[in-house]
């Protein structure tokens, strides 16, 4: 599950990945993040709630979640469709 996420974490926009990644992978306060950035306190917030709605999202179009046999969160990738063109 979690080499999962954090593939999809990968492909945020450098902006968005890296107060995730300091946020939910090292635990950071926002205060600390904000000086180690070098942005406002209310900047970090707001690129937080735009990250993980772009992160919740992207995962949603890309994994289908469930509950495995040990009650623990798991997901399968979906798969991808490729259609024909249309003929012109």
């Amino acid at each position: 599950m979690s080499e999962c996420v954090i593939e999809f974490v990968d492909k945020l926009p450098p902006g968005y990945r890296t107060v995730i990644v300091l946020s939910e992978l090292e635990g950071m306060s926002n205060k600390d993040i904000s000086e180690i950035l070098g942005i406002s306190l209310n900047n970090v917030k707001i690129r937080l709630h735009r990250a993980r709605a772009k992160l919740k999202t992207e995962l949603n179009e890309g994994c289908d979640f469930y509950h495995n046999d040990q009650n623990t969160l798991a997901c399968d990738r979906k798969q991808v469709q490729i259609l024909p063109k249309p003929p012109k």
